[in-house]
């Protein structure tokens, strides 16, 4: 039996994330760097969910030849950086 792959849109993704960050309190003086945050949270959480799906593609072709965690090996992955 084949294990199916997770995947995870990453603009979806960004998009919740960067949304789930506290907005409160932006005013005129503090607007752009809010933009700014919210803009590097967006890159930084689209990159993760990208580079998530294609180390998903990596381990689940190997996963027919090697038995264990594959998600544990993704997470390993992702923690590298």
């Amino acid at each position: 039996m084949m294990e199916k792959q997770t995947k995870i849109d990453p603009e979806t993704f960004a998009y919740h994330f960067m949304n789930s960050l506290s907005h409160e309190h932006v005013s005129t003086e503090n607007m752009e760097a809010k933009a700014k945050e919210s803009l590097a949270a967006y890159l930084t959480a689209y990159y993760i969910a990208q580079r998530f799906n294609n180390l998903e593609n990596t381990f689940f072709e190997e996963t027919s030849h090697v038995k264990g965690s594959t998600y544990q090996k993704i997470l390993s992955e992702l923690n590298q950086y």
